[in-house]
């Protein structure tokens, strides 16, 4: 079986080799075969990166073992301070644990949040430190590398807390993504059930997506911050509607030692 350093390095030869010929063609006069090997080219390195919590590039844990009905809760995107207080009622109340994984610009402005989520005893985990979600899929290796190092410095600087995670936002990353969050010691982990919450969306379908995709070991997907066209609060509600018919179906959000 190959290594991720091997498909990483065979995706890169790939690109290389089918470059030189499209070049190769170009100088030829054959456009069309320029174009086709172009987009081939391109195509070895593009599509592992453009599919969510590919394992292509290095390995993404999207679940965990468990005999039993135990789910990972995990939640995206914060602190955020309309939200994220909402968020915790919520957990502490239903005596819940959920892992954050934190944006770090915004742990950065309210890092009174980021404190109060490691002392309710929640995990705080790298999501980068700008969250560029249009363009990290696309990072340089120097862009990954900052953006993984500077999140980590910001937790640990504000929590005393080293994080072992790190989640890509939008669960996309590229060869050097994948690269800089090994060097980093950062196991990447991903999801296997998702509400589609980091867009507009109606709660009570976002809890059913959610349910359908469940079983045990199930890492969940979850959001937290503001976001336009979604009322205050509403974050906090649906993750309370969620855990409620968890329970119902005999479920327990817990924290896996990784």
């Amino acid at each position: 079986m190959l290594t991720p350093v091997t498909r990483r390095s065979l995706s890169y030869l790939s690109a290389g080799v089918l470059g030189c010929a499209a070049i190769r063609e170009l100088i030829h006069g054959s456009l069309s075969r320029a174009h086709i090997l172009a987009f081939a080219a391109t195509g070895s390195i593009l599509i592992p990166t453009l599919k969510r919590n590919s394992q292509w590039f290095g390995p993404v844990e999207t679940r965990f073992v468990s005999p039993e009905r135990k789910v990972w809760l995990t939640i995206d995107d914060g602190p955020d301070p309309y939200e994220t207080p909402g968020i915790l009622e919520v957990l502490e109340k239903h005596g819940a644990k959920a892992t954050f994984f934190v944006i770090g610009t915004r742990v950065k402005r309210w890092p009174d949040l980021a404190r109060e989520i490691v002392k309710l005893g929640h995990s705080l985990q790298n999501h980068t430190y700008h969250h560029s979600a249009g363009s990290f899929w696309c990072a340089s290796p120097e862009i990954a590398e900052r953006e993984i190092r500077m999140c980590d410095e910001i937790i640990f600087e504000t929590t005393g807390i080293r994080p072992n995670l790190f989640r890509a936002p939008v669960g996309l990353a590229n060869p050097f993504v994948h690269a800089a969050a090994q060097r980093a010691g950062l196991k990447m982990l991903g999801w296997s059930a998702n509400g589609w919450d980091g867009i507009t969306h109606h709660p009570e379908k976002v809890v059913s997506r959610i349910l359908a995709s469940l079983s045990p070991g199930a890492i969940i997907l979850f959001h937290d911050g503001s976001l336009k066209g979604l009322a205050p609060g509403t974050r906090a509600r649906t993750l309370e509607d969620l855990l409620i018919r968890l329970k119902a179906k005999g479920y327990e959000t817990i924290l896996p030692k990784c």
